[in-house]
């Protein structure tokens, strides 16, 4: 993966705390980043924004230890988990962006989007569209959502949902969610894929 200096002084930052949160959050940071820079679609991407958001956006479980999650309780701890991530990755990402000297404007764009960036995760009911109120959040929410779709991230949907129908429902459940017609076609064309080569078709 080919970066400019720009943004390794901020993947450098990043690396060693993506490998200290959850398994696999490295990876995922590594495949967004590599979506982002191999797109090739209608949309104009705006890389000073959507690569340091690509890098840090999971950042946050690197702060939540195992002995934290006694005090995230409740019938939503997911959500209330997810919530956590985002706001402490939303400080972490402006220490190291302002450690790199960053363009103030764009930093504050990177941390408000890193703070939001899996709102839809947690069920509140609200319009999506006020929460991912600009074109880079939107194509970010979406470009993140893809990796759902992927071989190795619908292995580990399957600890939490082994029943294939039930899966199948919350895969297509979650297409629903994507803003951008050329997102969510590819997301099902994985999902199409994936079940009929299952299927033998």
């Amino acid at each position: 993966m080919e970066l400019s200096s720009k943004y390794l002084k901020i993947w450098k930052r990043c690396r060693p705390l993506l490998k200290k949160g959850r398994l696999g959050d490295f990876e995922h940071a590594e495949e967004v980043i590599k979506v982002i820079l191999n797109y090739k679609g209608k949309l104009k991407l705006d890389y000073e924004i959507l690569i340091p958001v690509a890098m840090m956006h999971d950042i946050g479980h690197s702060a939540i230890l195992p002995e934290h999650f006694k005090y995230v309780t409740g019938p939503e701890k997911i959500t209330n988990g997810k919530l956590v991530h985002m706001l402490t990755g939303a400080k972490i990402a402006d220490d190291i962006l302002k450690s790199v000297g960053y363009e103030n404007k764009k930093r504050k764009e990177i941390v408000d989007m890193i703070s939001v960036h899996d709102y839809d995760q947690l069920k509140t009911g609200e319009d999506l569209k006020k929460i991912y109120n600009t074109e880079n959040k939107r194509i970010f929410h979406d470009i993140d959502s893809l990796d759902r779709y992927n071989e190795k991230r619908i292995k580990n949907i399957k600890k939490i949902y082994p029943n294939e129908k039930e899966l199948l429902t919350v895969l297509k459940n979650m297409l629903k969610l994507f803003f951008y017609k050329e997102f969510k076609e590819i997301a099902k064309e994985w999902i199409d894929k994936k079940y009929s080569s299952e299927n033998g078709n």
